[in-house]
């Protein structure tokens, strides 16, 4: 298997991370009140820590939960690692995220926005 089946996914997730990080901060920006925008960002900013900590832990305890009885699926020959498992699961919290995501969305009411109406 060859190391370059990853490229693809690794830059769909890199194109997919722009579009979330610009859309993340203007909805941390505006949907914030006024008095609380700088912790809105700050928020913002904590998210991706937040994710990096979810992920380490993720591939912790798949590779200790894998690797008791032979290979892990992060093996280090990549014959024999199982890293289509780790894509799969992968995929199905995606599926799951995303549903969620959908619900919601519905759920959500936007804070109006005040348009400055003086008439000059």
């Amino acid at each position: 298997m060859s190391l370059w089946w990853l490229v693809p996914q690794y830059v769909l997730f890199g194109v997919a991370d722009v579009f979330t990080m610009v859309g993340l901060q203007e909805f941390f920006y505006d949907q914030v009140p006024d008095a609380l925008r700088s912790l809105g960002l700050a928020l913002y900013l904590s998210i991706f820590g937040i994710g990096s900590f979810i992920s380490g832990f993720l591939i912790s305890v798949i590779n200790k939960t894998t690797g008791g009885g032979g290979e892990s699926w992060f093996s280090n020959n990549l014959n024999r690692a199982h890293l289509d498992y780790f894509y799969w699961l992968l995929a199905g919290l995606s599926t799951m995220e995303l549903l969620l995501y959908g619900f919601f969305t519905r759920a959500y009411a936007y804070k109006k926005k005040q348009e400055d109406t003086a008439v000059m």
